[in-house]
């Protein structure tokens, strides 16, 4: 029982720290010279502020380039 209670504290530790990430933001600034649209195509779901999920942080930073820095950060993950 004890055993199953710390593997169960241990995995929501885990899930914590690799999906919350706290405090952490997307620094845009290296996405400014690409061309509109151009990005890779990794999956890394961002969540924005306008509740849409976007594939990885350069779709979102597309986003918020387009949108004059309205857009802003939720976190990492799906809406």
């Amino acid at each position: 029982m004890r055993m199953t209670a710390f593997f169960l504290l241990l995995a929501l530790a885990l899930i914590y720290v690799v999906y919350a990430q706290p405090g952490k933001q997307i620094d845009c600034s290296q996405y400014k010279h690409l061309p509109p649209g151009l990005c890779y195509t990794v999956y890394e779901p961002v969540c924005g502020s306008d509740g849409k999920t976007y594939g990885n942080d350069c779709f979102f930073c597309d986003e918020v380039l387009r949108t004059d820095n309205k857009l802003k950060f939720v976190r990492y993950g799906e809406c």
